[in-house]
Formats: structure tokens, sequence, C-alpha cells
């Protein structure tokens, strides 16, 4: 018996969108983490006191507006990341519905050559010889 290409297609896609929504909500934990520790480092930098200004201040200061803004790019790197996973998985939600309404068509042909094959045995019947 051979495979149905559609049903076959069906599975792939619903493979796909379980593959792009696992992708995005890894995505998503990626970008709140660190979405977290760019506030981390904030919070690290707004509560450092200059008062009495040690020595080595300048250094920490370089150092933490460093970490800062490496922290922001990964952040933005991985909400742009995030936001990939969901146009990934919109693609493949839309495909899925795709194969729907080619299931639905072809399931409505099926049901228009069966009334076609009726009608033709119901003139056969009728049919006088």
């Amino acid at each position: 018996m051979a495979r149905d290409p559609l049903a076959m297609l069906a599975r792939l896609r619903e493979i796909e969108r379980r593959a792009a929504r696992r992708a995005l909500a890894e995505a998503q934990g990626r970008a709140g983490q660190a979405a977290e520790a760019a506030a981390a480092a904030e919070a690290t930098l707004r509560a450092e006191h200059p008062e009495g200004v040690a020595p080595a201040y300048g250094a920490f200061l370089a150092q933490a507006l460093a970490r800062r803004e490496a922290l922001r790019a990964e952040a933005g790197q991985a909400e742009a990341a995030a936001e990939a996973g969901r146009e990934a998985l919109a693609l493949a939600r839309a495909a899925e519905r795709l194969i729907a309404l080619l299931r639905g068509r072809r399931a409505a042909a099926a049901r228009r050559q069966a009334a076609r094959r009726a009608a033709a045995r119901l003139e056969e019947a009728v049919r006088p010889d």
C-alpha cells in the first residue's frame, strides 16, 4: 500500500512546528536570562557610590560599563533570536493550515467523484437495455 504523501507532509510539518515551538521557548528563556543579567549589571553599577573614591573605582567603572553594554547587546541579540523563533513558529503553523486546507480539498474532490460514480450507476440501472 502506497503511503499518502499529504499525510507524510502533515507529519513533517507537525514535527517542524514542535521544533519551532521548542526553539522559541529556548530563545525566550535566553532572552529573559540576558535581560536579567543586564539589569543586574545596571543595578551593580548604580549601587556603587563614588564617595571616598578609591583608586580602583575608575577601573571598576570602566569594567562595569563595558559589562553592562555587552550584556545589553547580548539581550538584544537574544530578543532578536526570540523574534526569529516567533516568525518560524508562525510559518510552521501556516504550513500546517495549508495542509489542512489541501486535505479538505482532497476530501471534497473524493466526495464529488463518489457522487458522480453513484449517479452513473443510477443512470446505468435506470437506462433500458
